[in-house]
C-alpha cells in the first residue's frame, strides 16, 4: 500500500484521507487545515502503528511547504580500523587485533580517499571500532589532513560511545576531547553507538563500551557546548560573560548538576 504519486500542479490537490488509526482522525483535520499541532498530538503521533498514515500526513506537510522536492547530502563513509575492545553480540564488524582480518587504516590513505571523492561529495561520515593502540594524535591529525586536502568537506565523526573511550583512554575529560576534535577539524557527531537503553538488556549482549546514562551525557555535553545556551541571562547573547565569572559562559541547565561519570578520567572497565 503505496502512498500515491504526487500531482505536479498542486502538491496540496492530493489530500490523505486514509488513516487507520482513529487517534490520527483529529490531527489529519489540523494538517489538513495549516493548524498547528498539540504536544498532546505530537505524543500521538509518537504512539501510533499506523506509519503509511502518519508518513502520508508528514508527506503533505513537506509538499505543502516546499512542493515535490527533497535533498540529500552526497557523503562517503570511512571506518579507519574494526579493531575495538568492546563486545557486542549483534556486531559483525570489530574484530581483535590479533585477528586476521583486522585493520586500521594509515592516514595517508584516508587522506587519499577524501581527495579523490568527486568534488559532490560534501559530507565524510567517521566511525570506527574502540581501537586500545592508537594515539590521540591520530584522531586530531586526521581531522586536520582531511580538511587540509578537502577544506570545504563537513566532518561527521565519532559515535558518543567513542568520544565517551577516548575520554577513558586517553585520560582527558570529554569536553576536552570534543574541544580538541572541533579545533582539529570536527564539524558534527553522528548519533549512533545507543542501541539499547535498558540496562538489563544491553548488560547482556553489550560488554566494554560506554552504557545508556554515559551515551546521553556525552550527547548532553556536545549539545549544550555547540549551541546557544536556553537559559543564559536575560538579554545577554551566547557569548555574553557571567557576572560571576568574567570572560567565562553561564553553564547551561543540563550541566549545571552533580559532576557525571564523564567529569573525570578514570580507568576503563569493560
Amino acid at each position: 500500500m503505496g502512498i500515491p504519486a504526487p500531482s505536479r500542479d498542486s502538491a496540496v490537490s492530493r489530500v490523505p484521507t486514509a488513516v487507520r488509526d482513529a487517534a490520527l482522525g483529529p490531527i489529519r483535520d489540523k494538517v489538513l487545515a495549516g493548524q498547528r499541532l498539540s504536544f498532546a498530538d505530537g505524543v500521538a503521533l509518537y504512539r501510533t502503528h499506523d506509519l503509511l498514515g502518519l508518513a502520508r500526513l508528514a508527506n503533505h506537510a513537506r509538499e505543502a511547504r516546499h512542493g515535490d522536492a527533497a535533498y540529500f547530502v552526497w557523503n562517503t563513509h570511512i571506518n579507519h580500523t574494526n579493531v575495538c575492545a568492546a563486545t557486542c553480540d549483534f556486531c559483525a564488524f570489530a574484530a581483535r587485533k590479533d585477528e586476521p582480518r583486522a585493520y586500521t587504516m594509515a592516514l595517508d590513505d584516508i587522506f587519499a580517499t577524501v581527495a579523490a571523492l568527486p568534488e559532490q561529495v560534501r559530507e565524510v561520515h567517521i566511525v570506527g571500532g574502540l581501537h586500545p593502540d592508537l594515539p590521540w594524535s591520530y584522531f586530531t591529525d586526521m581531522m586536520r589532513g582531511i580538511k587540509r586536502v578537502r577544506p570545504h568537506v563537513h566532518i561527521k565523526a565519532f559515535t558518543a560511545v567513542e568520544i565517551y573511550f577516548f575520554h577513558k583512554l586517553y585520560r582527558m575529560t570529554v569536553e576536552r576531547v570534543l574541544a580538541e576534535l572541533r579545533e582539529a577539524g570536527l564539524d558534527s557527531m553522528p548519533g549512533g553507538g545507543a542501541e539499547i537503553f535498558a540496562k538489563a538488556t544491553r548488560d547482556k549482549i553489550i560488554r566494554g563500551k560506554a552504557d545508556g546514562p554515559q551515551w546521553l551525557d556525552v550527547m548532553r555535553t556536545i549539545s549544550c557546548s555547540s549551541a546557544p545556551c536556553r537559559t543564559r541571562r536575560a538579554g545577554s547573547s551566547p557569548s555574553s560573560p557571567s557576572p560571576s565569572s568574567p570572560g567565562r559562559r553561564r553553564p547551561c541547565a543540563c550541566r549545571r548538576r552533580p559532576a557525571s561519570r564523564t567529569s573525570r578520567p578514570s580507568r576503563w572497565r569493560g
